[in-house]
């Protein structure tokens, strides 16, 4: 006996024979843009994915939007350019057309760490930090108030001061 509340595939396919969990919305490609939404509508892309945003609400409701739209769960920034490669505002008097969504990269760093006690064995990862808070949270977790450059005597205390693609060690305080 099957569970009553169960679906299966077959029974979760729509009448137009799209799945409704497809992340292509089929609706938008080559479409008019004027779906049965009544307020302002922009369309965004992010890879193979299109969605329509409604841009009636604040800057923080449509980013918010577009974050739920795309299942973003980070704290990672992001930014919205329009055909013309110009960098758009979030905002409910943006103009209507079609936008590609951009997400920050981060800054990569590599991490030596030493895994005996006569430093003779060095291990490194890479790391990538998106937000200030990011960095913080991981030096706290670590026990370090900031990173070194592994071969000179730059340090890191902030994300500014990360300089991508450099090797790094942590360190309590100055004098480690």
């Amino acid at each position: 006996a099957s569970h009553p509340l169960a679906l299966t595939t077959a029974d979760a396919v729509a009448t137009n024979g799209v799945n409704p969990w497809n992340w292509r919305d089929t609706s938008t490609n080559g479409g008019d843009n004027q779906g049965t939404y009544g307020g302002r509508v922009i369309l965004v892309k992010w890879g193979d994915y299109t969605k329509r945003i409604g841009i009636d609400g604040t800057a923080e409701a449509i980013k918010e939007a577009i974050k739920s739209a795309f299942g973003l769960r980070t704290r990672r920034a992001f930014w919205l350019e329009d055909e013309d490669e110009v960098v758009r505002s979030l905002d409910r008097d943006m103009p209507v057309g079609v936008y590609a969504l951009h997400l920050d990269n981060g800054i990569t760093i590599k991490l030596c760490t030493f895994e005996d006690a006569d430093r003779m064995t060095v291990r490194t990862e890479d790391k990538t930090f998106y937000t200030e808070d990011d960095f913080r949270d991981f030096l706290s977790r670590r026990g370090w108030t900031l990173l070194r450059e592994y071969s000179g005597y730059r340090v890191a205390d902030t994300l500014d001061d990360l300089r991508p693609g450099a090797i790094y060690q942590g360190m309590r305080s100055l004098v480690d």
